[in-house]
């Protein structure tokens, strides 16, 4: 037979369980508050200073607040503008434990698009239409500056001359001895990372330099500046691994690791390497910016092939499964987009 507890045992248990079934119902009923603008980095409560000018080929956005930033902190500086409203629906784990790791953030129930004001949507907007604004220039020097923080040798990405006697140099400077002008007079010593970043006071060569140097932070650069530029990458350790093109067939569970805007810049991907023309203003302007898109007048879906069939019919599925492919707003304002 089970021995009962002494009933003033008893009694004191069920106290302190009352006591602590209250205090939770008072939590679940305690109206979110939104942290303090002036507690959140990155966050602005104003009007960021953007300009997109949109008349040339290439949309530009002019904006010191977001000029020279990577595309790892516009990432974060767009998706703070929902974490500060309770947003907790981050499937990346780098993103999800960036938030988890701020004092200011609390995970709000409730969350909906509508505690957004005016200024975050408009913020948020103009953060996206610079993501999307990267170049193929852009995003070799981003991937090159990655490099370049642990002290990667570019000794090799200089302008290569050949000399009166035959042989070749590779220099920042036109040789007196050289009647090449293979560059012209109007060499850009930007366009070679050799001679950008040896005019960089912070830049120092590391001859012991390696891969594994390359922190998480790298890493998840260098997974986003590989998807923006049209390849197949992930954003953790297997990023290496799995970096690839996109004639292979990708994987369900490589899928569920990307954002809903991961997945329909992916699936595009696949049709813009064929050549196809886009109606979606976000995806024109993004592709028209990178070298390798060539527009074919006379593209059609006969040109995919039987992988490139079978990789855009899973990411449509994986899509769905986390409530549907995205609009070109959606893309640029929504919360959905599960970050990144």
């Amino acid at each position: 037979m089970l021995s009962r507890l002494p009933p003033l045992h008893y009694t004191g248990a069920m106290r302190i369980l009352l006591a602590l079934l209250v205090s939770a119902s008072a939590l679940a009923d305690e109206p979110f508050v939104a942290a303090p603008p002036e507690s959140v980095p990155l966050y602005s409560a104003t009007d960021l200073p953007c300009t997109i000018d949109r008349s040339g080929p290439h949309p530009v956005v002019a904006c010191p607040e977001l000029a020279g930033r990577t595309l790892r902190e516009l990432s974060i500086m767009r998706n703070v503008i929902y974490a500060r409203q309770g947003w907790d629906g981050y499937r990346k784990p780098w993103l999800r434990e960036y938030f988890h790791s701020q004092k200011w953030f609390k995970a709000n129930p409730k969350f909906t698009y509508k505690l957004l004001s005016p200024v975050d949507k408009k913020n948020a907007h103009l953060i996206a239409a610079r993501e999307q604004s990267f170049t193929s220039g852009d995003l070799t020097r981003l991937r090159e500056d990655v490099y370049a923080r642990h002290g990667k040798s570019f000794a090799d990405a200089m302008p290569e001359w050949t000399l009166k006697n035959g042989k070749s140099v590779k220099s920042c400077k036109k040789p007196k001895n050289t009647d090449d002008d293979s560059y012209g007079g109007d060499i850009n010593l930007d366009d070679f990372a050799g001679c950008r970043y040896a005019r960089a006071s912070w830049y120092k060569v590391n001859p012991a330099y390696s891969d594994a140097l390359l922190t998480a932070d790298d890493k998840v650069e260098l997974g986003l500046i590989s998807r923006a530029s049209g390849e197949f990458s992930l954003d953790d350790d297997t990023r290496g691994k799995a970096e690839s093109g996109l004639d292979r067939l990708l994987s369900m569970a490589e899928l569920r690791q990307l954002s809903l805007r991961d997945l329909r810049l992916l699936r595009n991907t696949i049709y813009a390497r064929r050549g196809r023309t886009f109606k979606s203003d976000v995806l024109r302007s993004h592709f028209e910016g990178l070298d390798w898109y060539k527009a074919a007048p006379d593209y059609s879906d006969k040109l995919l092939t039987r992988n490139d069939t079978r990789n855009i019919g899973m990411i449509k599925s994986v899509e769905n499964e986390f409530g549907g492919p995205l609009t070109d707003e959606d893309w640029l304002t929504e919360p959905a987009t599960d970050g990144a």
